[in-house]
C-alpha cells in the first residue's frame, strides 16, 4: 500500500474514531429508551439542563484557551528573561492556570527558563498552578457552586504563590 493510502485510511480511522463515542451513547439511549423511557427522558432531561448550564462558563474558558495559543513564546521569553522576581511570578501563575496539555510537555520550556535565570520558584509555581483547570471549572461549577469553586481556585493561586516563595528560600535564592 502506499503512503498516501495509509495516510488516507488513518485520517478516516481518526474520522471515524470521534463519531463512536457519540454514537454509542445515542445507541445506548435508543436501548435504554424500549427498557425505561421514563427514566431515559428524566436522563435526557437532566443532561439538557447541565449542558445548558455549563455553556457560559464553557465559552468563557474556549476564549481564554483561544487568546493563550496566541502568546509569543520568543516574545514571552524575554519579556520574563529581565522581569523583577513578582512580574515572573505573576507571569508564571498565568501561565500554568492557562496551560493545558500533558505536563512533561512543559518540562523543556521550564528548563530553558531556568537556564536564562528564571527563579525555580516561579517554575514551582507553574507547575502548581497547572492544578487549576480552566477545562474543567465548569464541572465544578455545577456539581460544588460558583462559591466552592472561586474559594478553591483562589486557595490554590495563592498556595502556588506560597509555594514558588518557599522554593526560592530553600534554593538559596533571593525573594
Amino acid at each position: 500500500m502506499s503512503e498516501n493510502n495509509k495516510n488516507n485510511k488513518k485520517q478516516t480511522n481518526k474520522k471515524g474514531s470521534t463519531l463512536t463515542f457519540p454514537a454509542s451513547v445515542l445507541t445506548l439511549y435508543i436501548l435504554l429508551f424500549f427498557i425505561d423511557s421514563a427514566k431515559t427522558v428524566a436522563a435526557l432531561k437532566y443532561a439538557t439542563k447541565l449542558f445548558i448550564s455549563i455553556i457560559p462558563i464553557l465559552l468563557m474558558v474556549i476564549i481564554f484557551m483561544f487568546l493563550f495559543n496566541l502568546i509569543n513564546e520568543n516574545k514571552l521569553k524575554r519579556f520574563i528573561d529581565g522581569s523583577p522576581r513578582f512580574i515572573q511570578y505573576m507571569v508564571m501563575l498565568l501561565l500554568g492556570t492557562f496551560s493545558h496539555g500533558p505536563i512533561y510537555a512543559w518540562y523543556p520550556l521550564m528548563k530553558e527558563f531556568l537556564d536564562k535565570g528564571i527563579s525555580n520558584g516561579s517554575v514551582a509555581i507553574f507547575l502548581y498552578a497547572r492544578g487549576i483547570k480552566l477545562t474543567l471549572l465548569p464541572m465544578l461549577v455545577v456539581y460544588f457552586g460558583f462559591k466552592y469553586t472561586l474559594v478553591l481556585t483562589l486557595v490554590m493561586i495563592f498556595f502556588s504563590c506560597i509555594q514558588g516563595i518557599l522554593v526560592d528560600m530553600l534554593m538559596g535564592e533571593r525573594v
